[in-house]
C-alpha cells in the first residue's frame, strides 16, 4: 500500500509539473501602441508622373493585443493585431495646396517566429520577424473623390521584453518596424490619380504580460 500510495504521488507529481510546463506555453500582451508610419509616395495622375508629388500620414496611438505560443522553451509563433485607428493623409510637396487628400481606417498586424533570451527568468528579453499585413478596412474622401486602398503584405522586425512579477503575470515594452505599402486609387476632379504609398510604420507598445 505504501508503495502503490508513494507511487501515485509520484505520478500526481509529474502530472502537475507536465501542465504546469503546458500552462506556460501561451502568453498575451495586451495595451496601448503608438502606430508612427513612415510615408512616401509616387503619384500618377492620369497616367503621368506628378513630379515631387508626396504625402505626410501623422501617428496615432491605438490598443494592440499580441498573442503566442512557444513551440519550444525559446521559441514561439505570436500573432499582433489591434484596434483599427484612422489615419489623415494630407497632400504634401507639388499638391501641398490640396491639404486633405482623404483618410484611410486600418492598421498594421503581423505574425513573427521569436527567441525569448531568459524564457523563465524575471527578466525576459526576446526578437522576431516575421510577416506585416497593412489591413485597410476604410477610406473616406477628401480632395481626392472616390478613393480606394488596398490591403498588402511586408515583413516586420520585433525587439523587446518581458519584466514578470511572478510566473503568470508581469510587464513588457515592445518596438516593431514594418516594411509595408499600398497603392491607392481615387479620382482629383475627372483626372484618375493612382498613388504608391510606402507606410513603413514604426509600432511601440506596452502594457500587460500573462502566461498561462
Amino acid at each position: 500500500m505504501k508503495i502503490a500510495a508513494a507511487a501515485a504521488l509520484a505520478a500526481a507529481t509529474l502530472a502537475g509539473a507536465a501542465n504546469a510546463q503546458e500552462a506556460s506555453r501561451w502568453f498575451v500582451h495586451a495595451g496601448p501602441a503608438y502606430v508612427e508610419p513612415s510615408e512616401s509616395a509616387e503619384m500618377t495622375a492620369g497616367g503621368a508622373p506628378v513630379a515631387g508629388a508626396n504625402v505626410t500620414i501623422d501617428g496615432e496611438w491605438t490598443a494592440e493585443v499580441e498573442i503566442g505560443y512557444f513551440v519550444t522553451p525559446n521559441i514561439a509563433i505570436a500573432a499582433a493585431g489591434g484596434f483599427p485607428p484612422k489615419f489623415d493623409v494630407m497632400a504634401s510637396g507639388t499638391l501641398a495646396a490640396l491639404g486633405k487628400a482623404g483618410s484611410m481606417t486600418g492598421g498594421p498586424a503581423g505574425v513573427m517566429a521569436q527567441y525569448h533570451f531568459n524564457p523563465e527568468g524575471r527578466f525576459q528579453p526576446y526578437v522576431g520577424a516575421g510577416a506585416s499585413f497593412l489591413i485597410v478596412f476604410d477610406t473616406k474622401d477628401g480632395a481626392l473623390s472616390d478613393l480606394e486602398a488596398d490591403s498588402a503584405v511586408g515583413t516586420v522586425l520585433q525587439v523587446g521584453a518581458n519584466l514578470m512579477a511572478n510566473e503568470r503575470w508581469g510587464g513588457f515594452v515592445d518596438v516593431k518596424k514594418a516594411w509595408v505599402g499600398t497603392v491607392a486609387k481615387a479620382n482629383l476632379g475627372p483626372t484618375p490619380v493612382r498613388a504608391k504609398v510606402k507606410v513603413d510604420p514604426l509600432v511601440v507598445n506596452a502594457g500587460l504580460t500573462y502566461r498561462f
